[in-house]
Parts: structure tokens; C-alpha cells; sequence
């Protein structure tokens, strides 16, 4: 190797042993290596399903432990946040705005050094939940929309396009 100019340098890596997933992949392998092995044609898209449905199942343990995102209090089942795909993609983003509770006038003061802003009716920190459910300046043009009592039914059980109207009526379309 010296001759064409190269340097070959050898490099010992530690085995998989300690490491627990490490352990399983391997003790995977080597059980693997005694099966039969059996020929058949199989559609890759007969198996989809089975992949789906896997990884569904792996990501809903995941989303299962993070209990402090406010999201989660919403979404509790992974995938069950089926927006209205209608909808056009201003009402679409609008929508997952309020759902995720980052909008342009709840979350800035974040970005800024500004205090967090509270409603002025209300005199509380003004957040999606309390001028979609709570606040009495919009009981009135709620109570036209919606009557629901969380934003898990919210975003449940009442329709997107009833949302955005909603948003629409109250002058926040815009500032969202």
C-alpha cells in the first residue's frame, strides 16, 4: 500500500456487547440463521398494512410519554388528527395553528421581549383556549358556531370549516 501512496489504518470497534438493543439485534441474527427457508412470491404491498400498522404502534408508545406536550391533551391517539383535506391551505394552516396553539398573536411574545399577552376583557394570559372556549367578549358569536367544553371536542367533533368561520367572525383570521 506504501508504494501507491495510501495509508491503511486499522481501527478496533468494541462488539455490541452492554448495549441492550445491540444484544437483541444480534440475538435476532444468529436465531434467524436455523430457520428454514421458505420461497414464496409475496407482494411488497401485502405487507404494507403489517409496516403501518407497526410503526403506528411504535410511534403512539412514543407520543404516549410525552404527556406535558399541550398537544397530547388534544391528539391523545396518533393519527386521528385527520384535517379536512378540502380545505383550502390558508384555512388548512389557520386551523393547525390554533390547533397547535402557536398563532401569531399567542405565542410571539416568545420571540420578542415583550410580556406574554393577556386578554383585555379578561385580564388573563390570552391563549387559543380561552378566546376559543372561554372568553365572554365571544360567547355570543360562539354559541353560533359551537358548544364545546375542551379542544379535544373542538377539534373532534366540530367541523373545520365551521372553525375557520368562527375565527373568521371574531376578527382573527388575519392576525393568525
Amino acid at each position: 500500500m506504501e508504494k501507491s501512496g495510501k495509508h491503511v489504518e486499522l481501527c478496533w470497534i468494541p462488539s455490541h456487547i452492554g448495549i441492550t438493543g445491540n444484544e437483541k439485534a444480534d440475538a435476532a441474527a444468529k436465531a434467524a440463521l436455523y430457520r428454514h427457508i421458505t420461497f414464496s412470491k409475496l407482494p411488497a404491498t401485502d405487507v404494507y398494512p403489517s409496516i403501518s400498522q407497526y410503526c403506528s404502534s411504535e410511534w403512539q408508545v412514543s407520543w404516549d410519554s410525552c404527556t406535558s406536550n399541550k398537544l397530547h391533551a388534544i391528539i391523545t391517539v396518533v393519527g386521528s388528527n385527520v384535517m379536512k383535506k378540502s380545505l383550502n391551505r390558508r384555512d388548512s394552516s389557520i386551523l393547525n395553528r390554533v390547533q397547535l396553539g402557536h398563532t401569531g398573536i399567542t405565542p410571539s411574545h416568545l420571540i420578542s421581549v415583550e410580556p406574554p399577552p393577556s386578554c383585555s376583557v379578561c385580564q388573563i394570559l390570552f391563549t387559543v383556549e380561552h378566546f376559543m372556549l372561554d372568553c365572554p367578549q365571544f360567547t355570543v358569536k360562539r354559541a353560533r358556531y359551537f358548544n364545546v367544553s375542551s379542544l379535544k371536542d373542538l377539534f373532534y367533533h366540530v367541523n373545520g370549516y365551521v372553525i375557520v368561520d368562527f375565527i373568521k367572525d371574531i376578527g382573527f383570521y388575519y392576525h393568525l
